[in-house]
Order: C-alpha cells, then structure tokens, then sequence
C-alpha cells in the first residue's frame, strides 16, 4: 500500500513538472544536478504589487548550514545569474523543520505542498510536524511571538522618545537603531524565512527589499537626504559602543519619529496579511473559507476558566516551549547589549549603596539615569498582573456565592 502511495506521489510530482516553464523546468534540473543532498524545492509566485520578484525558491538541502553558506551558495548564485527575477533561498533541512515547529509563517504559508516541485508530495501540511495542529493553535502561538518581539521593538521606540524629551540626543538615535533593527528582523523572518545577521540598518534593507518593495517607513535609497540620515542612524549604533562624539540634529530626529512610527504600523499591517493567508488553509493543506461564527456571552465558569488562561499566557516566558507556571510578566531580555547594560546599572547602583564604605563611583557617569534602569527592572518585578487576576476571581467567586444563597 505504501509504494502504490509512493508511486502515486511521485506520479503527480511528475506531472507538475511537465506543466512548469521550460526555464523553470531547466534551472530546476541544473539545481538538482550540480547540488547533493537536495530535499525538497518549492517554487512561490510573486505578486506584483508586493513581491521584487516573478518567482521564489526555497531550496531545503539536507546539510549543515556552513556547506550550504560556503559551498552551495556560491554555485546556485551562478545558476540564477542569468535569472534576476527570481530569488532564491537555501535552508538546510533541519533549520526549516525547527522554523517550521515552532511556527515561522513563512515556511507555513510558502512551502506547501501545492508549492512543491521537486521532493515527496506526502508529507502533509506542515510537513507533519504536530499532526494535531489546528489552526487555532498555530496562530495563537504565531500571535503570542509576534507580539513578544513587537513589544521589544515598541520599548524601544518609547525608550526613543525618552530621551529625546531629556535632550540625549545620541542616545535617542541609538534607540531608534535597535527599534528599526529589530523591526527589520522581524519582517525578515516574517517574508524571508531567516534573519540578516547585521546591525546595519541598510544591509538590513537592502535584504528585505529583495522580497518586498519599499515602504513608506523605510528609508529611499536613492535620495541624498534619506541617506545621510541613514547613516546617521547605523553610525549612532556604533558611536554608542565605540566613541562619545556623536552627533544629530533634533530635527533629523523628528523625522526618525515618523519613520520609525509609520514603519512599525507597516509591520504589523504585513503580518496581518500573512496571517489572514494562514487562516485560508486547513491542516491538510487544503484551501478552506473562514466562516464568522456566532459567540454566545460566557457563563460564569467559563469566564473563570478565560481569565486563568489569558493570565497563565501573560506569566509564561517569551519562549513557549518552556513549561507554563508562575513566571513574572513583563520582564523580558531584549538583546545581549539591553542585559549587560542592566547588569551594569544594577552593579552602579551596589557601588553607590557602598559610597560610605569604599568611593567606588569616580568610573560612574550616569548615576540617574542607572538608578532608573534598576528601579523600572524591580518594579516591573512586582506581580501586579497577578494580583489583579486573583481580585478579579475573588469577585466573581463572591458574585456567585450571593447568587446561590
């Protein structure tokens, strides 16, 4: 039964095959010719007014990623010379069934097996990684990490607009660095499967803009003013780390504002399109229509039950495959940089609590503002979130115990 299957699949590859483009059908031979340890490769058409590209690969090789990076590479870059409009991906098998496990949309939405044309067609949707996802389950765990790394995006935007209003200039346009930088991570790994690992916001660009074309919150490549400010921007991050000379005019700031304002709505403006492309498909991988349904009001029970499952979510680290318990909301560990420099202040503020014992703080330049960075890190330690959970079931618990008598 299991060959006849098999011989089935691969009778339907083979048909689909006939049916491509002949340039298609030629670059498709020379890649499995030319690279070992092919797995699967599917083939996305772009969209005009979306897509830079006429068409896609995602190329999944079953290698480690350094092969993939220093010697494949190099080779399938040779075999699309000829073929600019169509981009390519490499992935190594093990990397796309990780992104895949834990819900990368990209890889969800992108490498179906309607978009297969080379590789086992029985796999299922997707790729039979949880044969018990369902929809609702996918996209609740898609909504929770998107809005985790929208959360360190938005720190740091308010973290920009912080110093701005106290005249630290330098240290504002570092922010709005790391704001733009982890908003263009996010959108890579959203519409290109991986993550450019860089921290210049052009490169960060330049990459993106090979799936996607530009938006109004990215920066115009080909304007003079746009990139000075641009470089600016990737000089700030440097400067921060290496040098104190640094310097921005507020109004290059203001216009920073905006940009990075009107470039964080634009990412989750994509990510909604995303996900709505997600909840147009089954888990057979089927395309099925999404009918509203009607909600009745919740029983008193079932209130109970919702506000202990929102509040479990909100107290579980950012990384769901950690087990559920009682973890503190709102601490989150953005970056490298974003942990020692708390681990700095936190230090700072020890050195001053010692001032009477040992004059430790001639090395310490910032006192305020490393006093604040602890004290916002321990106040947001205080289980607040918790606390209102239990008032709220103790309200409801008190409501129906006077309802019963």
């Amino acid at each position: 039964m299991k060959f006849t299957l098999k011989l089935r699949h691969m009778d339907s590859l083979a048909h689909r095959k006939k049916q491509l483009d002949p340039q298609i059908q030629g670059l498709l031979s020379d890649i499995i010719k030319v690279i070992p340890n092919v797995v699967r490769v599917f083939l996305n058409k772009g969209h005009e007014k979306k897509n830079t590209f006429r068409f896609r690969w995602n190329i999944i090789i079953d290698a480690p990623k350094n092969d993939i990076n220093n010697k494949f590479l190099p080779v399938v870059q040779g075999l699309f010379f000829h073929h600019q409009d169509h981009f390519h991906n490499l992935f190594s098998h093990d990397y796309a069934k990780t992104e895949l496990a834990n819900g990368n949309l990209f890889f969800i939405n992108h490498c179906l097996t309607e978009h297969l044309i080379f590789g086992n067609r029985g796999i299922g949707f997707p790729w039979n990684q949880h044969e018990d996802l369902t929809n609702k389950k996918v996209q609740k765990n898609i909504e929770e990490d998107f809005r985790t790394s929208m959360e360190s995006c938005l720190a740091f935007q308010k973290g920009f607009k912080f110093f701005i209003s106290h005249n630290n200039f330098s240290q504002a346009a570092f922010m709005a660095h790391q704001g733009f930088e982890l908003g263009y991570r996010v959108l890579e790994g959203l519409l290109c499967g991986k993550v450019k690992i860089c921290h210049k916001i052009e490169v960060h660009q330049k990459f993106l803009e090979r799936n996607i074309h530009r938006t109004k919150g990215m920066f115009n490549l080909e304007d003079n003013k746009e990139m000075e400010l641009l470089e600016l921007l990737d000089r700030a991050y440097s400067s921060s780390r290496y040098e104190n000379s640094f310097h921005i005019e507020r109004g290059q700031l203001d216009i920073l504002e905006q940009k990075l304002e009107c470039f964080l709505d634009e990412i989750k403006q994509l990510f909604e399109k995303e996900l709505e492309l997600l909840q147009t498909y089954n888990t057979s991988g089927k395309k099925i229509s999404v009918e509203p349904q009607n909600i009745e009001a919740p029983n008193l029970l079932d209130t109970i039950r919702q506000l202990s499952k929102e509040n479990f979510a909100m107290m579980r680290p950012a990384n769901r495959r950690t087990k559920k318990g009682y973890y503190l909301n709102h601490v989150y560990v953005h970056s490298h940089f974003s942990l020692f420099y708390t681990l700095r202040s936190t230090l700072n503020v020890c050195i001053l609590a010692l001032d009477d014992q040992c004059d430790m703080t001639l090395d310490i330049k910032n006192i305020k503002e490393d006093v604040k960075t602890v004290l916002e890190f321990a106040k947001n330690l205080v289980p607040l979130e918790e606390g209102n959970f239990l008032d709220e079931m103790r309200e409801l618990m008190l409501s129906d115990k006077e309802t019963a008598t």
